[in-house]
Parts: structure tokens; C-alpha cells; sequence
């Protein structure tokens, strides 16, 4: 089956340091909150008993914004065949900045240290995300996704002088 994306810059979470995107699949209106990252929010903020991890996942979503930039140790490694990684960090940073998720992940590409693409999660509950009844989808999803926009990297989706931002046509989809 071919599932076609769509990149949408994130406008609420542009920060000094890094600039967050996301992706809409085919099926749904080229809008904002559409998004995987945005599906990801709504179906988290309904779990109440997360109501900490997501906030303070936000916090550390601001705080690699504004403070620290998109750095490797900020990030987990989550790849299965492609460069994917998630939030929170790990739990050795999460301490030392006093902000602590425990079960929620949300997987991503950190495309340089001041672009993210945010793609989607759960609530964490087996050793391995490949092995969790909740989360296990998304890291795949979040694994096909890195694929396929890697592979349009430097053709239809090109760096800014600096390599601060990413340049695309906003009717750019591509297939997974």
C-alpha cells in the first residue's frame, strides 16, 4: 500500500535553536494540527496519568529549543534500519536537569543539531519499542518515515545558507 507525506514546519515550536517539523499522511487536510506530533499530543493529553511526562516531554522540547540545540546526547538512539531517535533523553540527563518523563516516547529525526522532525509515540511498557504493544507501530512508522525523507535530502529538501533551517516546496509529499 502507498502512504503518501506531506512536511509541515511545527509554528509553535520554533525556538533560537532549533526548528521543529512534522508530517501529515495523504489522508488527512494539509493543516498544522493534523500532524503526527499534534496526534501524538491530543491522544497523550487524554491519559491523564501522564499529565507530568507530557508536560515536562514539552519542557525538554523547549528547552533543546531555545537552550541547548538538537545535540546526539539529548536524544535517545532508537533506530531499527534508519536513523531514528526519541525523547526524553536519557535518564542521566533528565536528572541532571531536574526533568523527568518516565514512560512516554516520541520518536523523531534530529536532521543537525537545529533541525527536528517530531513525529509520534506512546506510553513505553515492554524493555524493547519494538516489542510494545503501544509504541511498537510508531517506532516503525517513525523508521519509514526517516527513510523516506532522507532520501530527499539535498534534492527536494535542501539546507538554508547556514544550515539553520530546511528549504521545501509545501506540496513536496513523498512515499512510504
Amino acid at each position: 500500500m502507498n502512504i503518501f507525506v506531506k512536511l509541515i514546519k511545527l509554528s509553535e515550536f520554533t525556538f533560537k535553536k532549533v526548528n521543529y517539523y512534522s508530517v501529515i499522511f495523504e489522508e488527512k487536510d494539509y493543516d498544522e494540527e493534523n500532524c503526527e506530533f499534534y496526534d501524538f499530543l491530543k491522544r497523550m493529553s487524554q491519559k491523564t496519568e501522564y499529565d507530568d511526562d507530557l508536560s515536562n516531554l514539552l519542557v525538554w522540547i523547549e528547552e533543546i529549543g531555545n537552550n541547548y540545540g538538537a545535540k546526539e546526547k539529548y536524544f535517545r538512539q532508537e533506530a531499527i534500519d534508519a536513523d531514528v531517535s526519541a525523547l526524553p533523553p536519557k535518564y542521566c540527563h533528565q536528572k541532571v536537569a531536574n526533568i523527568e518523563v518516565h514512560d512516554l516516547r516520541l520518536y523523531c529525526l534530529v536532521a543537525n543539531e537545529h533541525v527536528v522532525f517530531l513525529f509520534n509515540g506512546d506510553v513505553k511498557t515492554t524493555l524493547k519499542a519494538q516489542d510494545c504493544p503501544n509504541v511498537g507501530k510508531y517506532i516503525k512508522q517513525a523508521n519509514n518515515l526517516v527513510k523516506g525523507i532522507n532520501k530527499h535530502f539535498n534534492e527536494d529538501i535542501k539546507w538554508n545558507n547556514d544550515q539553520t533551517d530546511i528549504i521545501y516546496n509545501p506540496d513536496f509529499e513523498f512515499e512510504i
